[in-house]
């Protein structure tokens, strides 16, 4: 087997990418933008990204938007509804379905834990 099949991104092109999905959380960042971000086909794209993040681009994403969801949640002033849209899901229930997934409790739940535990 060709030794480049089994390369993952360069550096530059992992921090480039982490830097653009902390930055555009709220964006569509679907594979084909975020391989046009480092100038690959989707397809290789998505094999060296797996390769370099041990896991998919969209779990990558959903994993980034689900931890900046927790720490705005550690915040009382922020409504779930805007978290959600600020992370990038549709709207709360889509934010709620993914982090129940996600964490086994729902965000309210989780909050209030969080904001207990805090003081």
């Amino acid at each position: 087997m060709n030794q480049t099949m089994n390369a993952g991104l360069a550096a530059w092109q992992a921090r480039k990418l982490t830097d653009h999905i902390d930055t555009n959380l709220p964006e569509d960042l679907s594979v084909a933008r975020l391989a046009t971000l480092v100038g690959l086909s989707t397809g290789y794209f998505s094999r060296a990204f797996r390769i370099s993040f041990g896991t998919s681009p969209h779990a990558y994403v959903l994993l980034r938007r689900l931890e900046r969801a927790r720490a705005l949640m550690r915040q009382p002033a922020h409504a779930l509804s805007e978290i959600a849209l600020e992370c990038g899901f549709c709207d709360q229930p889509h934010l709620t379905r993914r982090f129940q997934e996600a964490m086994g409790v729902s965000p309210a739940a989780w909050r209030r834990e969080a904001l207990y535990s805090a003081a």
